[in-house]
């Protein structure tokens, strides 16, 4: 299976975002402004279903695909609570305005790779 560029670029995205909360289980837990323990290993495992998922997707599985699509969405839901709470800092939810974003250019790359060709009439 030939993938587009679109597709490629979409999927490392995806990857490094799984690869970015799997390191939040290892470095991110205990200190002021981080999130709590609970929160930590929900994200640590959306990261390592991700990086399985994407292993799949690029093998050419679907259900790889759908997998880093909703470990992504869930992902991204996440850390939306962070937005409200005033003990984490500024910086960090800067941060994670920017992980929302890459999370939703990640999506718009993958998506389209959820259509199956068109099989031709005979």
């Amino acid at each position: 299976m030939r993938h587009t560029r679109t597709f490629t670029v979409g999927l490392v995205l995806a990857g490094l975002l799984g690869l970015g909360d799997l390191a939040t289980g290892f470095f991110g837990v205990g200190g002021e402004g981080q999130p709590p323990l609970a929160a930590a290993v929900v994200i640590t495992l959306l990261g390592a279903i991700t990086l399985a998922g994407a292993w799949f997707a690029w093998r050419g599985r679907r259900g790889g695909l759908v997998t880093v699509i909703v470990t992504r969405i869930l992902s991204g839901l996440a850390v939306l609570p962070a937005f409200g709470d005033d003990s984490i800092s500024a910086a960090n939810q800067v941060l994670l305005g920017v992980g929302i974003a890459v999370t939703v250019a990640a999506l718009a790359l993958i998506w389209p790779g959820l259509r199956r060709p068109a099989v031709a009439a005979s």
